[in-house]
């Protein structure tokens, strides 16, 4: 019998410690503040008022000593551009937004998230070289590679200039960053 009364004590504590959780938390999250009043965290603004920055955008990676902008030739790109229509574009897309058969997008935030924002290009072409295509990843040349990587790049807003290495060291150096 004493046991039955811990549980049910316990069942009567535990319905009591949610129901005032639930009263605390609810005005937070469920209702938007009067008008010209501060939203509480987590909670949504009022109608008309903008939302509260909660963070700050992050700041752009600092080059390291010898380190530049990426750049690839025109050249390159053109070349790239013509293997990726014939072996990735059913993947990722014509416009490299994500194609049919469910490759990701290679082009805005995605990309940005995944190969920008400071990285070394070395990532971007490490990955394409050994992982693409997916059904015989580094059946390409090195050259090739950077040919695609410099097309990619290209489509992302990247500027032209020298040619993009195939030197894993060199491109360990050539920071995407816009």
């Amino acid at each position: 019998m004493k046991r039955s009364v811990n549980i049910r004590t316990r069942q009567a504590m535990l319905a009591i410690a949610i129901t005032a959780s639930a009263a605390l938390v609810a005005p937070a999250i469920g209702q938007a503040p009067a008008i010209g009043q501060a939203p509480a965290i987590g909670q949504a603004p009022a109608i008309g008022q903008a939302p509260a920055e909660t963070t700050a955008p992050a700041a752009p990676a600092e080059m390291a000593a010898g380190d530049k902008p990426v750049s690839y030739s025109e050249d390159q790109a053109t070349r790239g551009q013509a293997t990726y229509t014939r072996v990735c574009a059913d993947c990722h897309g014509d416009d490299l937004r994500g194609g049919l058969i469910g490759g990701p997008p290679l082009r805005g935030n995605a990309f940005d998230d995944m190969f920008a924002n400071g990285s070394p290009a070395s990532s971007l072409f490490s990955f394409i070289s050994t992982q693409m295509p997916p059904d015989s990843p580094g059946q390409f040349s090195p050259s090739v590679y950077a040919e695609l990587t410099a097309y990619i790049l290209k489509q992302n807003g990247y500027p032209s200039g020298a040619a993009l290495p195939t030197d894993l060291d060199a491109l360990d150096h050539l920071i995407v960053q816009k």
